[in-house]
């Protein structure tokens, strides 16, 4: 595997398990660099990146996932996005220093949610994600617990240069297969399969191969593996949003920066980048924005 950032699908032939990697180098440094991020804030934002793109594959869908958490501790923010191609962007905002524990608690008051956008914008879907736990695995697995019906185990593993997750879930059954069938049939199969995994060392999945992982974790099981899908950072920032972002503003916050500043910089958060607008872009935005308003008012 010469990929730096990458999913990859495995099943499990005679099972009704399913299983998912992903291996992120490049578009974890890419994001975690964008701001100065204190050691356990990259940790927890390397997890969720990861979360997230495991999360994107399981689920069918045109558009896009979010991930994010809003707090009123010091970890005010934690946004994460993933689409159906596997671009990856992501962001924290905290305050003063944080410990594990202190982040952690900062969890447990605040809110989780997973967003999924189609295509055109609209909301498909919305899940909260009660904090469970102590970790994002935990509580994204008692989230497949709770309201998805699905045995699922999260691993994930986060250092200086790369992030990396693991993810086991038991298929979705069929309507005519009763719990009690499950019960008796598919759940010794996931206590073994889930008992080989807790071999598993968190280096390991940083740094080894994985049909080398697999085979050293299922090595008895016959194993499909499928073809890895890139993963890539990108950001979704344009011009618009960046004029839409100013109307936001309002003309007389935006006019009182001119007089001061003689231009208006709205600058990105997802990956810094800047967009730079004078007097005249500035009229021109807010010209528009009259005409497209009268429009909605005519309808």
């Amino acid at each position: 595997m010469t990929k730096k950032d990458f999913l990859q699908k495995f099943l499990f032939e005679h099972l009704p398990i399913r299983g998912e990697l992903v291996h992120l180098q490049d578009s974890y440094q890419t994001i975690a660099n964008q701001h100065a991020y204190p050691p356990i804030i990259r940790q927890f934002l390397g997890e969720a990146l990861v979360a997230a793109t495991l999360l994107s594959a399981l689920i069918k869908f045109k558009g896009r996932l979010s991930m994010q958490f809003q707090g009123k501790g010091q970890l005010k923010l934690l946004l994460v996005q993933c689409n159906d191609r596997f671009h990856l962007r992501g962001l924290a905002q905290w305050e003063g220093k944080l410990s594990r524990e202190e982040i952690i608690a900062n969890f447990q008051q605040g809110l989780m949610v997973i967003t999924i956008d189609s295509e055109k914008g609209k909301t498909r879907y919305q899940g909260v994600v009660q904090w469970q736990g102590h970790s994002i695995a935990e509580a994204l697995e008692g989230y497949f617990r709770d309201s998805e019906q699905l045995a699922t185990r999260i691993w994930l593993a986060v250092d200086e240069t790369s992030a990396a997750g693991l993810l086991l879930q038991v298929l979705p059954r069929g309507n005519k297969q009763s719990p009690r069938i499950e019960q008796e049939i598919v759940d010794p199969h996931w206590e073994h399969i889930t008992q080989l995994t807790s071999s598993l060392k968190l280096h390991q999945l940083l740094h080894v191969g994985n049909e080398d992982l697999l085979r050293k974790l299922y090595a008895q099981e016959d194993i499909r593996v499928f073809s890895p899908h890139e993963v890539n950072f990108r950001c979704t920032c344009t011009t618009r949003r960046s004029e839409n972002a100013i109307v936001m503003l309002g003309k007389e916050e935006v006019d009182e920066e001119l007089r001061s500043k003689q231009r208006l910089v709205v600058t990105c958060d997802f990956c810094r980048k800047e967009y730079v607008f004078d007097a005249v872009d500035v009229a021109k935005v807010f010209k528009r924005e009259a005409k497209l308003a009268g429009k909605r008012k005519l309808h």
